[in-house]
């Protein structure tokens, strides 16, 4: 299918050679056409560099690009938005490497494009199982709440959110260049549902039903510990931007975050039957504090 506008996908990995070629097969074969796939490559060291040599050397759609370190979800995808940006594109579709769309992905969500200039997929993991991602974004707790995908459920085809997602985010250079770069202090956790919520300010932000993309990897029921360090640590980024638009609330801020400390400290450290979760919360705690960000 012809498109007038011009779109970018942008790509972030580390060390996911074989998930990653899964990832770049299903966006090549879109029925929609893209003109550029910018892959930001965080340093990988399992012969990522290899694989797309062999498997993509001759293919001009795909941008190779390897950064000289781990920067994070948030530091790949700052790096590729920055360079589609610059390079002229209207659309960016951003992509963690271990998600593929369906065939008729892009397409769908942008039959929405004339009421969102923000638009996600609908997520299920390799088993089937849905990603309950309809959320709404307290700027007051600083946290987001679930609303089970009811829309999705009562029939809806797309529906209203105010929190992004980088595994599938489709965004105009219109919000990009009122909103920014994504941020990449926060490394990983809370950098889309961010970015989203600054977004909705300017755009309306929506989840469209039919639009599928696949997450190749089982739905995982426990996080890895050292994400809770991220979780804690970067609810002190999260203040920064509640600060920004007065919507900072000091004493709720706080008890949120009390209230999450507990939940890392006591229920997550049952769960794994490990210290672990609770430790790394600390250290995100005392980090956050000093403003000790990045990695």
């Amino acid at each position: 299918m012809e498109n007038k506008e011009k779109i970018a996908i942008i790509v972030v990995t580390y060390n996911r050679k074989d998930l990653l070629l899964k990832c770049l097969h299903g966006i090549l074969n879109q029925d929609y056409i893209v003109e550029k796939i910018f892959l930001i490559d965080n340093n990988s060291n399992d012969g990522t560099d290899k694989m797309i040599q062999q498997n993509f050397l001759n293919n001009k759609k795909i941008v190779y690009k390897k950064l000289k370190e781990n920067t994070g979800g948030a530091g790949g995808f700052h790096e590729g938005v920055k360079i589609a940006f610059e390079t002229g594109f209207d659309w960016f579709w951003l992509m963690d490497d271990d998600v593929t769309p369906e065939k008729n992905c892009l397409r769908k969500m942008l039959e929405y494009k004339e009421i969102s200039k923000c638009i996600h997929p609908h997520e299920y993991d390799v088993n089937g199982n849905e990603f309950i991602w309809e959320q709404i974004f307290d700027p007051h707790t600083g946290r987001a709440a679930s609303l089970e995908n009811i829309s999705f459920k009562n029939g809806k085809d797309y529906t209203f959110v105010n929190v992004g997602c980088f595994e599938g985010m489709l965004i105009h250079r219109d919000i990009v260049a009122n909103i920014g770069l994504p941020d990449t202090r926060f490394f990983i956790s809370s950098d889309d549902t961010i970015y989203g919520f600054v977004a909705s300010m300017f755009t309306n932000v929506i989840y469209v039903k039919d639009a599928i993309l696949t997450k190749l990897i089982p739905l995982q029921k426990t996080a890895n510990v050292k994400r809770f360090y991220y979780l804690v640590r970067n609810q002190f980024l999260i203040k920064e931007y509640l600060k920004k638009y007065n919507l900072y609330r000091n004493k709720v801020f706080y008890l949120n975050l009390l209230s999450l400390m507990i939940v890392i400290g006591v229920k997550q450290s049952f769960i794994s039957k490990s210290i672990k979760p609770f430790l790394y919360s600390i250290l995100g705690l005392f980090h956050g504090l000093i403003k000790k960000f990045y990695k």
